[in-house]
């Protein structure tokens, strides 16, 4: 007989991910940091229980810890050295978009911005958004944005939701007057 392994066998889930353009992939509703050459190619996710490995053409080029909760990782290293100016170019960019569409939607595009620890972070949301005056006009979207912004909430899919069944084109009060027996 052989001995035993010195490590305990560990399953590891392996799967292509593409690197989006704000140089992060997803993996079960978390997003992690790339180096931002690699926007665009696919790479190769190793996910064990504690670490998270990305690899090109079997080099290694990220390594994170493992979230269990949605949330997205960022590695200031990752970033391209032109960030700051992209940093003050995309925003902005993204802000007169909005502003096009409607205050509403500004004020949706300025909270989700702000609401991130790196507004690169946002970007994906903002322009799926942006991206939805191409079925919709910007006074529906403006109208989902209000109702949005007024409930609170701070998901597209909310705002998706509005416009598909059509609760932006109601009118905002409805005065209801029921009369109930003595």
């Amino acid at each position: 007989m052989r001995p035993l392994p010195v490590h305990a066998y560990r399953y590891v889930d392996i799967k292509p991910v593409k690197v989006n353009t704000d140089y992060h992939v997803q993996y079960q509703q978390h997003h992690y940091s790339v180096p931002h050459q690699y926007i665009g190619k696919t790479l190769e996710l190793h996910a064990s229980d504690t670490l998270i490995t990305l690899y090109f053409r079997q080099r290694a080029v990220a390594f994170h810890p493992r979230q269990h909760r949605p949330c997205t990782i960022t590695e200031v290293s990752h970033m391209p050295k032109r960030h700051h100016k992209q940093q003050q170019w995309m925003p902005g960019r993204l802000k007169n978009w909005a502003k096009h569409l409607g205050p509403e939607v500004l004020s949706w595009v300025s909270g989700q911005l702000a609401a991130r620890a790196h507004p690169e972070q946002a970007y994906r949301v903002c322009l799926g958004l942006l991206n939805l005056s191409r079925e919709y006009p910007g006074q529906r979207l403006s109208a989902a944005c209000c109702i949005v912004n007024r409930e609170g909430l701070d998901r597209l899919k909310h705002i998706e939701s509005s416009l598909m069944s059509q609760r932006d084109r109601l009118p905002e009060t409805l005065t209801v007057q029921a009369e109930l027996p003595q």
